[in-house]
């Protein structure tokens, strides 16, 4: 890694949610040996605090907390989301990486598609009851948003008449859609939000070895059976992650809302445009607005 990268950061907060596997785990790793205190948003108490000592073990950081949340529960979001800022009432940089893949189409108790809530609408509402503490931090630097994108998100548009996918769901599509949905996300709140120095960004982390595949049903086990001498490790996978969260070369400092790939600028699909983002960040404040 170049030095932008490594330079320290202490005195930073940090609050990552998927923090206990994969990318998750590395850039909680990197930003741990750097100093930084970090918020660890998990979903399982004992993975996380497996992961939360293997960290602390190896970077020596006391400064980590681990916080548990249900992330196809948005109750569970809400709350823990109030737990984080009684604690922490300023948050530098806020990475919404946790989601993943389901193999059949369930709903959640709150009647929502279980893609749709974990991977977008769950860190739609992190963010925005997360808000207050990210200002604070803009009056003193730019606060920083990070949104664990795909290059899945180029799999087809938003249907806004069926967000839930009633018709037509496939692990592929739900999974593809809901990483759009990161991407305009991330475009949005840098429209709405850059005034107040909270730049944000989304990222495809390339093909990675990590447990998601075995979650998303047979069609996904198999690709990765074909894809894994190809995927890269984990390490690799979260370059891009941690470049945005913490470099300070230009791009990084100010990613303009936009979508990158090994740290360049990526090409984003077609259909995800302006004004699609505008249409999702209103219905998800709708939908989210119960749970405020």
């Amino acid at each position: 890694m170049t030095s932008e990268i490594t330079k320290d950061l202490i005195g930073k907060v940090y609050v990552v949610t998927g923090a206990n596997s994969g990318i998750g785990f590395s850039a909680v790793s990197n930003f741990a040996s750097r100093g930084a205190k970090v918020v660890m948003v998990c979903r399982n108490i004992d993975l996380g605090s497996e992961a939360l000592d293997k960290i602390r073990s190896k970077t020596n950081n006391n400064g980590l907390e681990l916080f548990i949340a249900d992330f196809s529960a948005l109750a569970s979001v809400s709350r823990v989301a109030k737990e984080i800022l009684e604690k922490y009432p300023r948050i530098d940089v806020l990475c919404n990486n946790a989601g993943g893949a389901n193999g059949a189409r369930r709903i959640t108790a709150e009647g929502f598609e279980t893609t749709f809530s974990v991977n977008h609408l769950a860190g739609f509402l992190l963010t925005q009851k997360l808000l207050p503490a990210l200002e604070r931090a803009g009056e003193i630097h730019s606060a920083r948003v990070v949104f664990t994108s795909s290059y899945g998100h180029t799999n087809s548009p938003l249907d806004f008449d069926d967000l839930n996918l009633e018709h037509g769901y496939t692990t592929l599509k739900a999974y593809g859609r809901s990483k759009l949905m990161n991407l305009l996300t991330a475009r949005e709140l840098q429209l709405r939000y850059g005034d107040k120095n909270i730049v944000s960004s989304s990222f495809h982390p390339g093909a990675v070895r990590t447990p998601i595949w075995r979650k998303g049903g047979l069609v996904a086990v198999l690709l990765s059976f074909v894809l894994y001498p190809f995927m890269w490790n984990v390490e690799k996978g979260a370059e891009t992650f941690i470049w945005l969260a913490s470099s300070e070369d230009d791009t990084a400092r100010n990613p303009n809302g936009d979508y990158y790939f090994d740290r360049k600028l990526g090409s984003a699909a077609p259909f995800a445009t302006k004004e699609a983002a505008e249409q999702l960040w209103l219905i998800s404040e709708e939908l989210t607005h119960p749970f405020i």
